[in-house]
């Protein structure tokens, strides 16, 4: 591919040569085209850096204490597993930090048969959601 490049860059030289400032803009143009830059692509989406949880397995039950879910929220999270419950609290997505979070201040709801968590990030204190599908 890049000999093919070289050949390309030599003909539009003869051809720079042969047609003077006529067509300047666009050879100009042709080379900033043809110039291979080194800049490291950008990934699309995002990844989960491993972190110190905000909720940790063994202080579960006194940290969703202070939870305010309706009682039909509150019978399908505590059917979760507990090693589940500190997972899904621990992975949020959140749109000011523009990453994946944990969230506290959480209020529930059981929206269409699927639990709806609503609260505040862990880390800057934006405004996150988590809905739980009933499965």
């Amino acid at each position: 591919m890049l000999a093919t490049h070289e050949d390309l860059k030599r003909k539009i030289e003869a051809m720079e040569a042969k047609y003077d400032q006529q067509f300047q803009i666009v050879f100009e143009a042709i080379k900033q085209l043809l110039e291979i830059e080194n800049k490291p692509k950008r990934k699309i989406g995002y990844t989960v850096k491993e972190k110190v949880s905000a909720y940790r397995k063994d202080r579960l039950a006194a940290a969703t204490n202070g939870f305010s879910l309706t009682s039909q929220a509150r019978k399908l999270w505590e059917a979760i597993p507990g090693e589940v419950r500190v997972k899904l609290l621990n992975n949020v997505w959140c749109v000011d930090c523009r990453k994946a979070t944990g969230i506290c201040e959480v209020s529930g709801s059981v929206k269409k048969g699927m639990l709806v968590l609503k609260g505040r990030c862990t880390t800057c204190g934006g405004r996150v959601a988590r809905v739980i599908e009933n499965d």
